[in-house]
């Protein structure tokens, strides 16, 4: 297999700052990485020649995985329907250990759920977990995962 990983997941995000906010908030450490970029190397690896961003990245809690934030100012962004059911439209899902203190540090910080609390799965391979999304600041897709008790 040439797969031999994950180096990263990246969002791109209309406001650096109250993204960083929201990420530092979530994943209770603040990013370990951010500058802006304008080198013509960087508009050949995403294939938009002249670009300018900013990038931030974080650690995902529990992986060697990062999240990246991504801002572009060249070309201008245009925000898309984020409705999780479009196709090319991704989310990240969280495994938690504490659906209560979850659900009021997200709705602190600006989230908003799809459903009042978690949907117990009562049938099938997943017997026994929960899920629910969410929605950040930005309207990015977030599903919270609490696995089935061993």
């Amino acid at each position: 297999m040439f797969i031999t990983g994950v180096a990263h997941v990246g969002i791109t995000v209309p406001d650096m700052d109250r993204s960083v906010a929201f990420y530092t908030a979530l994943l209770g450490e603040g990013p370990y990485f951010r500058r802006s970029y304008d080198e013509p190397y960087v508009g050949d690896i995403v294939g938009y020649p002249g670009c300018r961003m900013e990038v931030t990245l974080f650690r995902l809690p529990g992986t060697d995985v990062g999240l990246e934030l991504l801002r572009y100012f060249d070309p201008p962004p245009r925000s898309v329907d984020l409705e999780t059911y479009n196709t090319g439209n991704t989310h990240l899902c969280f495994t938690i250990d504490d659906w209560d203190t979850a659900y009021a540090r997200l709705t602190e910080l600006g989230a908003t759920f799809h459903h009042h609390g978690p949907v117990w799965q009562t049938v099938g391979e997943f017997k026994g977990s929960a899920n629910v999304y969410l929605r950040d600041p930005d309207g990015i897709t977030i599903e919270l995962y609490i696995p089935a008790p061993e």
